[in-house]
């Protein structure tokens, strides 16, 4: 099990797609800065198993295993994402940047509270996009069209 598939156990999908609900998850231009971001977060007291930093490799082959294990139904529900126009086209833009050797950075944010207060820091650190994952949608904090 890789280190992504154990950090996200039992995060669900929508729509066929992967969905880390409860989850801050940016993107940064390499590996060294999100591993940086992930530092300074623990540097600011926020508990080191609550967060992971990826290559984008690493994310590549997280989503690959992801969609072997989704069978026939994950690619028709992915495929009606996509059509509308939800969760897919982001996943897809991750893997683009992924592909371009860009890096991640997830964050476990239970609460309102907790995601403030992570936005709050990571935001100076400038990452190229960052979304916030919750059962009522995505919030788009940073880099996509809809913020």
């Amino acid at each position: 099990m890789s280190k992504l598939s154990s950090f996200f156990e039992g995060s669900g999908t929508n729509l066929g797609v992967f969905y880390p609900n409860h989850y801050l998850l940016a993107t940064f231009p390499n590996l060294a800065d999100a591993q940086n971001a992930q530092h300074f977060l623990q540097m600011s007291g926020y508990e080191e198993d609550r967060m992971i930093s990826a290559s984008g490799r690493d994310v590549i082959s997280f989503s690959e295993g992801r969609a072997a294990d989704n069978g026939l139904v994950g690619l028709l529900m992915t495929g009606l994402s996509r059509l509308i126009g939800t969760e897919a086209v982001y996943a897809d833009q991750d893997l683009a940047e992924a592909r371009k050797g860009s890096a991640f950075i997830a964050v476990h944010c239970p609460d309102e509270k907790s995601k403030v207060h992570i936005w709050n820091l990571l935001a100076p650190r400038n990452p190229l996009v960052a979304r916030y994952y919750t059962l009522a949608g995505i919030e788009h904090l940073a880099g996509d069209q809809e913020n």
